[in-house]
């Protein structure tokens, strides 16, 4: 039994938080176990409430995972909080999983905040260290750099001057910005590798992309894929979902 442990909040909707990673953890041959860090109420488009749950909760639940399963890979999505974040942290410092995937998810796709800017710097000094690589979106990135990014280059940039004071690599996605094709890269300690494919329609349905890129990354890197192929296989993986998905809602 291949073991996927997804740290993240709940989505009722189904279609992104801990719902969407159990989806794509077991579509790639995993059992999903979870720890669930808060309840959202939302649907397609919108995020009405967040409500973290209880620190001791929260780290008995990773506690649990990790102590009683060979967990092959750590995926991390929306953290609700300063205190939420340090349980995590404790967590991975007793444990010391050997592949960490965090999705840096500091609001929702609506904007509504999950992490005040205390808890992003906590984050920054905290919890990266302890990741292998992170897929942070343009905002994202800005938000953890201190930086205002407007343009793919730029965010390259910064990436680069950040990913040995972070500790981690990272993977700078395109999605949102406005170029015609959609450009992104790989930057790690040793260098960077850049990718570009064709922009694609998701306008009838989008929810939840990065939660479904980040499982389907961090499962290819648990089946022993490099950065590069786990990334280009996760991509794919992500497009024939939405396209799948475009027809369906």
């Amino acid at each position: 039994m291949k073991y996927f442990l997804t740290i993240a909040a709940s989505d009722n909707s189904g279609g992104a938080g801990v719902q969407q990673d159990i989806k794509v953890a077991w579509d790639l041959g995993y059992w999903p176990l979870s720890a669930i860090t808060g309840i959202t109420v939302q649907n397609f488009t919108r995020a009405r409430l967040i409500e973290p749950v209880a620190d001791d909760l929260l780290i008995e639940q990773i506690v649990e995972s990790l102590g009683s399963f060979p967990v092959r890979v750590v995926k991390i999505g929306a953290l609700t909080g300063a205190d939420n974040m340090r349980m995590v942290v404790r967590a991975l410092q007793q444990f010391r999983p050997g592949l960490v995937v965090l999705d840096p998810v500091i609001s929702t796709s609506s904007g509504r905040p999950f992490l005040s800017e205390d808890a992003i710097k906590e984050l920054v000094s905290g919890l990266l260290p302890l990741t292998t690589v992170i897929t942070p979106n343009a905002m994202e990135l800005g938000l953890m750099s201190g930086e205002e990014i407007s343009g793919f280059d730029q965010a390259v940039e910064i990436a680069t001057e950040k990913v040995k004071d972070w500790g981690t690599s990272i993977i700078v996605k395109g999605g949102h910005f406005n170029d015609s094709v959609v450009r992104e890269a790989i930057v790690t300690g040793h260098g960077v590798k850049f990718f570009s494919h064709k922009r694609l329609d998701f306008s009838r349905y989008s929810h939840g992309t990065g939660c479904t890129f980040s499982s389907a990354l961090a499962c290819y890197l648990a089946d022993g894929y490099s950065l590069p192929d786990a990334y280009e296989r996760a991509t794919s993986y992500l497009v024939r979902f939405y396209q799948w998905m475009q027809k369906e809602v």
